[in-house]
């Protein structure tokens, strides 16, 4: 579970090992860490409270068609995919290596679909279309400068229908709190934010500092 002070130490510690994430029904999802490589290469705390909030069920899977953006180990889409949704886990070139292991490792559970592609944010999402039902982000908030091209890729890729489940950890250190007020500033010229209450998330796997957060694209009304 996500009890509080040790949990980032937790994290570290399990770097380069495989780290279980129990399932409600069936085997635990095994997923491959690497201890080097930057952030994307460890199961933070917000991909286990999302993965786990899917599970809950709040959100019909089965058969939807899933896009997760920072994918890094894959944990979230992958959880996604053993409730029947058909998934496509994205991230930088560096880590299609630790998605395809974490996919392979997972296959015999998945009882949708699960493939891993490249996305850059900022550039051409025309491959990822049409919109897809869901799209999935956990700790995507963390660098100023990837604001504006996550930003456009979410424009990009979300229709009127698409819901965005932004799933984040609530950070205090240095220049955290400003690049995470700037990023909700920007995401609401376009986007309509709702959080889900704590006392809706995985009765364990949750944690008063992180926060999902339900987004869906506002309506247009009239000509563009």
């Amino acid at each position: 579970s996500c009890g509080a002070g040790s949990r980032r130490l937790r994290a570290a510690a399990m770097a380069g090992f495989v780290r279980e994430l129990e399932r409600r029904a069936g085997p635990a999802l095994r997923l491959e860490q690497r201890a080097a490589g930057g952030v994307g290469c460890v199961v933070w705390d917000a991909a286990l409270v999302l993965a786990k909030f899917l599970e809950t069920g709040a959100c019909p899977l089965a058969r939807r068609h899933v896009l997760e953006l920072g994918a890094g180990t894959g944990a979230v889409g992958i959880m996604a995919a053993t409730l029947g949704a058909n998934v496509t886990v994205t991230d930088l070139e560096e880590l299609q290596e630790l998605l395809l292991v974490n996919i392979e490792n997972n296959k015999h559970l998945v009882t949708g679909s699960v493939r891993a592609k490249v996305l850059k944010w900022g550039e051409d999402v025309t491959e990822f279309q049409p919109p897809p039902d869901y799209i999935l982000m956990a700790d995507c908030i963390y660098y100023e400068e990837s604001l504006e091209p996550l930003l456009k890729t979410l424009k990009d890729l979300t229709g009127p229908d698409t819901c965005v489940l932004c799933c984040y950890e609530q950070r205090t250190m240095g220049k955290n709190p400003e690049i995470e007020r700037k990023y909700f500033e920007l995401l609401q010229r376009d986007f309509e934010l709702e959080r889900i209450p704590l006392d809706r998330h995985d009765e364990e796997y949750r944690s008063a500092d992180i926060h999902i957060v339900n987004i869906h694209r506002k309506c247009t009304v009239g000509p563009q």
